[in-house]
């Protein structure tokens, strides 16, 4: 039963109330979609990773050593004179897979003779034409102990 005026119409209080509870209801409804949508739709965090390679002595001078990532991606770790570089051994032209030719000191992708030079810049072929050079990897050394990870990111979880 609502309380009415003498014209007929609710009062104030039963008014306000219903304005307040509509209010209440719309505040809960709004919270329960929003925590519905961000459970389907879970925010993208760009984490990262550190993948042991090594210390820091087990890079000769002049070597490359291929590692793999979280993913199975292939990485090449080079030790020069003045540190470490790593790159992807995937070409950019393509998505083939370069290697380390030690005698001529360069990366080569034989897929259409691709040459990158010690510092992953390329050389000849269809990567040269393009202004193309192989991805870098970041490295970090850690200088207390001298070792060396590889920075990734992590893989993404499959729903299950």
């Amino acid at each position: 039963m609502t309380d009415t005026r003498d014209n007929g119409g609710p009062s104030r209080r039963s008014w306000l109330a219903s304005v307040l509870m509509g209010a209440g209801l719309l505040a809960a409804y709004g919270t329960l979609a929003s925590q519905f949508l961000g459970f389907l739709l879970p925010a993208r965090r760009a984490s990262r990773r550190r993948i042991f390679v090594g210390p820091v002595g087990a890079f000769p001078p002049g070597t490359v050593r291929t590692i793999l990532d979280l993913e199975g991606n292939e990485v090449l770790v080079r030790r020069t004179p003045e540190g470490l570089q790593a790159f992807s051994s995937t070409c950019p032209h393509l998505g083939c897979k370069v290697h380390w030719q030690p005698k001529q000191a360069r990366f080569f992708c034989p897929c259409h003779n691709g040459v990158f030079d010690a510092d992953g810049v390329a050389l000849s072929g269809p990567p040269a034409d393009a202004g193309q050079r192989l991805h870098p990897a970041p490295l970090i050394i850690d200088e207390e102990s001298q070792v060396v990870y590889l920075e990734v990111r992590a893989p993404r979880r499959r729903p299950g």
